[in-house]
């Protein structure tokens, strides 16, 4: 996706199958960003149109603050705009009235699954046809799952690599994907190598979007590039696509769950914020995502108070110990942090107060959140007490490492924490890397404490437990190094616990575990999302996730 001026730490790296499992990453609204590249295979001429132009008029118009890599979503962990409106899941998330979500049929009507959790039995809506009016049929789903694997490296491999056979293909090992079988036009069937109970959250993700097998072979590497060639099942069809200017999509009259009411959508290329201000204000924009311009909510709040919808970022921004770097091996000084951060003044002075409190892994919104989690206290007092305990009465030094490319709220908040931690006795010196060498230092696991933001890229706890403490590699990679073996290895069995409530309540014992025990991390929030929309847009709501992505079906204009 975009380069996002939100609380951005860190850039996700197209993890290697082996250490993925769905739940290794993908593109989350926050850990993200990269400025734009010339997609593979393609040839740019600047101000170049390609697709047909067409008369915009009536459509509705939002803006991207850089333009997208390509609108093939099997090749990209960044750009879903396009690929969300374009193109059809298997499975989608549906938001209910109390805010809770929940795994939905979209081109599976339904599905079964067997007792042991291994095999999926996925029935096909009928007479689906995608833009250029070939029929959807099973064939493209063992098609879009082993294209997956096989393209560009697998960049979004890690959603789909549960399955009996994956890490075969993806190693070249295999022709074809062993654990999807074509039963008929209408019927596939999916065995996963073990049971993983995050596999349908998993298909819900946009990376894991059904391609046409023909059309798509035929485009070669101009699908996702040239609109013309580009084809989903999705409500709106790639018109036109014109470098660093807009991207255009037109209704489909013949979309399966009826045509959307807007006849298009045009997406600007707007990278700086104030001009975006002034283009919603003279009308020129009809929606514009308010995390690009966090210093001018306050003043769309005032201006335009019923014009801002807001959802809340299911995501949670926190900060790290790492347990390698001496004094936070002892689980004493990690309490101490723990209770130094004064973060409601965070959120306050920070965010506005647009937001809430985390005081676990799995924020609010998710599935597995747990309220009854003892809430993290502010207690300087009771923290100098825990130093002197540990040996530490006269404080230490410790560095916190700053990304040069984050946002001026992370720069501000890692200050904030800086000064928190010297009333306690503790000297933290702030470090600033340019963005490649944090990362590359945080993934050898030799960075100093940080603060960054996770987002979900689907609804399912494993998404972020399995993210950060799912074996020794991933928490190494997190700068982490946290050290109970015996708790990563039940984060990993909790993948294959059958039943729901069990799962759940085994990943609320865990996070209880880590975080409240043993003070691995500290959780600090989760953000609420806005966006100031004209008069004319209804229907209108955030992603369910917090991502910046917006699915327009629902949308219409008066």
């Amino acid at each position: 996706m975009k380069k996002r001026v939100c609380m951005a730490a860190a850039v996700i790296l197209a993890a290697g199958l082996a250490l993925a499992g769905c739940g290794g990453g993908g593109a989350s609204a926050t850990e993200q960003g990269g400025e734009q590249t010339q997609a593979a295979g393609e040839t740019v001429v600047p101000g170049e149109t390609k697709g047909t132009e067409v008369d915009t008029t009536g459509f509705i118009r939002t803006c991207l603050v850089a333009d997208i890599q390509t609108a093939d979503v099997h090749k990209t962990s960044k750009d879903y705009e396009v690929p969300l409106n374009i193109y059809d899941r298997l499975v989608d998330v549906e938001v209910e009235a109390d805010g809770s979500t929940k795994i939905v049929g979209n081109l599976a009507e339904s599905w079964d699954v067997s007792s042991d959790g291994l095999v999926y039995t996925f029935h096909l809506r009928q007479g689906v046809k995608y833009h250029n009016d070939a029929d959807f049929t099973a064939d493209d789903v063992k098609y879009s799952f082993e294209r997956m694997l096989t393209v560009t490296g697998g960049t979004n491999s890690e959603f789909v690599d549960q399955i009996l056979g994956a890490t075969e293909l993806f190693n070249g090992e295999a022709e074809e994907l062993e654990g999807v079988k074509v039963l008929d036009d209408y019927t596939v069937e999916v065995t996963l190598r073990e049971p993983y109970a995050g596999f349908l959250a998993c298909l819900s993700s946009s990376g894991v979007a059904i391609y046409d097998r023909e059309s798509t072979e035929e485009a070669g590497d101009q699908f996702g590039l040239d609109p013309s060639v580009t084809f989903g099942t999705g409500p709106f069809k790639f018109a036109s696509w014109t470098l660093n200017d807009e991207l255009v999509l037109v209704r489909n009259d013949n979309y399966w769950k009826g045509a959307p009411a807007l006849p298009g959508i045009v997406i600007k290329i707007v990278p700086d914020v104030q001009t975006q201000t002034m283009m919603f204000e003279n009308g020129e924009l009809d929606i514009v995502d308010l995390d690009y311009a966090r210093d001018s909510i306050d003043h769309f709040q005032a201006t335009y108070p019923d014009q801002i919808v807001g959802g809340p970022r299911v995501g949670i921004t926190y900060f790290t110990m790492n347990e390698n770097i001496e004094p936070f091996a002892d689980v004493k000084v990690r309490k101490a942090v723990q209770m130094a951060i004064d973060r409601q003044a965070i959120l306050d002075s920070l965010y506005g107060g647009r937001g809430q409190l985390e005081n676990g892994i799995f924020p609010q919104g998710l599935i597995g959140h747990n309220t009854n989690i003892p809430a993290i206290e502010y207690n300087p007092e009771e923290a100098k007490k825990l130093l002197e305990e540990a040996g530490y009465g006269d404080g230490f030094t410790m560095e916190i490492a700053a990304d040069s490319s984050a946002s001026d709220t992370v720069t501000m908040a890692l200050q904030v924490i800086k000064d928190q931690l010297a009333q306690i006795g503790i000297t933290a010196e702030i470090k600033t890397y340019d963005e490649s060498t944090w990362l590359d230092t945080r993934n050898s696991g030799e960075l100093g404490s940080f603060m960054s933001t996770w987002s979900a890229d689907y609804n399912d706890p494993d998404n972020f437990i399995y993210t950060f403490f799912g074996n020794e590699e991933k928490t190494k990679m997190r700068s982490l190094n946290y050290p109970d073996t015996a708790v990563m290895e039940r984060v990993q069995k909790a993948r294959s616990i059958v039943n729901q409530d069990e799962r759940i309540a085994e990943y609320n014992d865990l996070e209880e575990k880590l975080i409240v025990e043993d003070a691995a991390w500290v959780p600090i929030l989760s953000e609420e999302h806005l966006f100031a929309v004209g008069k004319n847009v209804e229907g209108f709501t955030p992603a369910w996730n917090g991502l910046s992505d917006i699915i327009f079906y629902n949308v219409s204009l008066k």
